[in-house]
């Protein structure tokens, strides 16, 4: 014979049958003794998408793009955020980059303008830091794990081997703007910004020469090779084009 309680948890795991756990945000069970509640929580669905990011202690808005390869400048103006992009801990960021279109003023053609000479179009202004020049290795050595050019992969770098202490150099000119270990996959990790388009990262470092705000000229030592609880010692180097990850390979010089 079953009990008043027994009863009620059979009650349950037929109505949690019935419904199923993502359609409960909870649960409560009374019991006859004492009133117990039990809390089912409802598990994030593996296709619900990330929009919101709650900013901690020591992230930058250049890591945070990187964690979810963004384009830090779009990221900036989604919510806001003017250079030097200062971020306070537990802020929330928007992850959902829309832009609204400038609206355009309707241009009315006169008489006059239709038998003047077209005027030339205005040089454009390069946005880029002076010095920007080629692309330079990062470090010595052979390359131990290339580009993945899948979407759902994770590794969207090159990995050079080498040993620890190596000197990590600058692949090109530009100003850091992380330095820390806020990103536990890369372990003790530099961002450099090249110029609006252009970002870089090394990772995997055993120490770190530079701090953000300095600015880095092409093939200066940066940091010193190490593991960052890798299994071997070496540099992690990405490449980012506007938020995206590219192959550097494609724009590093061939090796002799």
């Amino acid at each position: 014979m079953l009990s008043h309680n027994d009863g009620a948890v059979k009650r349950l795991r037929v109505v949690i049958r019935g419904v199923g756990l993502i359609a409960l945000p909870f649960i409560l069970l009374a019991c006859a003794d004492s009133a117990h509640v039990i809390v089912v929580e409802r598990p994030q669905p593996p296709t619900e998408k990330i929009n919101i990011h709650w900013v901690s202690p020591g992230e930058t808005l250049y890591a945070i793009a990187w964690r979810y390869n963004m384009d830090p400048e779009r990221l900036a103006r989604a919510n806001g955020i003017r250079s030097p992009y200062r971020l306070n801990a537990g802020q929330q960021l928007t992850l959902i980059l829309t832009t609204v279109p400038k609206a355009r003023t309707p241009v009315v053609a006169s008489q006059s303008s239709v038998v003047k000479k077209k005027k030339k179009p205005s040089p454009q202004v390069s946005k880029r830091f002076d010095g920007f020049t080629a692309w330079q290795w990062p470090a010595k050595g052979n390359v131990s794990r290339r580009f993945s050019s899948k979407s759902n992969a994770l590794h969207k770098g090159l990995d050079i081997r080498g040993k620890r202490g190596q000197s990590v150099y600058a692949a090109n000119t530009g100003v850091v703007v992380y330095a820390g270990t806020g990103l536990p996959a890369y372990g003790k990790l530099l961002i450099v910004k090249h110029n609006e388009t252009y970002l870089s990262a090394y990772a995997h470092n055993s120490q770190l020469l530079v701090k953000e705000g300095d600015k880095v000229k092409v093939g200066q030592q940066i940091a010193e090779m190490g593991k960052s609880g890798t299994t071997y010692e070496h540099l992690h180097f990405e490449i980012r084009k506007k938020g995206v990850p590219v192959n550097p390979l494609t724009v590093l010089p061939s090796k002799k």
